[in-house]
């Protein structure tokens, strides 16, 4: 069992270590949101007077947190440190990640997400919308998020099935339901 100082220095570490691996997260996240809009070239401007406004997107079980800004021609990603009280966020959405990733390619229900207490969603709630909105247009893959682009069609049905068989296992406290 960890000290709370071991955690701290634990929780130190690795953020460190994902501050230091932010140049290629970034270029690998803004490089997804150019396919995304390179796909659905009209999903960005449904975010209608939200563009250009940053989201805070926080993975509860990551070290850091991502800024989101998307304009009706494009966008951007920023990993950046998770803080107590965020500030200039239009909206903050925070998740363990795994269902944040399946809301993001729509595999995912918001609502139901939502009321499981799987999602805590602060600031203006037409933001979020507008992005659940703009996201859905975007009809995203889950291997449009974490993968180059020519893995992305032989990765996605992978990548699905982990994210699928990881939520099971949360939802169930271990085993997902027929696996023994």
């Amino acid at each position: 069992m960890m000290h709370f100082s071991e955690e701290r220095l634990s929780a130190r570490i690795l953020t460190d270590l994902a501050l230091v691996l932010r140049p290629p997260m970034e270029m690998m996240l803004n490089l997804a949101v150019k396919r995304a809009w390179r796909r659905s070239a009209n999903a960005f401007g449904r975010l209608g007077r939200f563009q250009g406004r940053p989201y805070l997107i926080d993975p509860e079980d990551l070290p850091v947190a991502f800024e989101l800004t998307l304009f009706e021609d494009g966008g951007g990603v920023k990993v950046v440190r998770r803080t107590r009280r965020p500030m200039g966020y239009v909206a903050e959405i925070s998740g363990e990640l795994m269902d944040l990733l399946a809301l993001f390619d729509g595999s995912a229900d918001a609502d139901a997400t939502f009321f499981a207490g799987g999602l805590t969603v602060r600031g203006d709630t037409g933001a979020v919308l507008a992005l659940h909105n703009a996201l859905e247009a975007a009809n995203l893959r889950l291997a449009d998020l974490l993968v180059p682009a020519a893995l992305a069609p032989s990765l996605d049905p992978v990548l699905q099935r982990v994210v699928d068989w990881r939520r099971a296992t949360r939802r169930t406290g271990g085993m997902p339901h027929g696996v023994h």
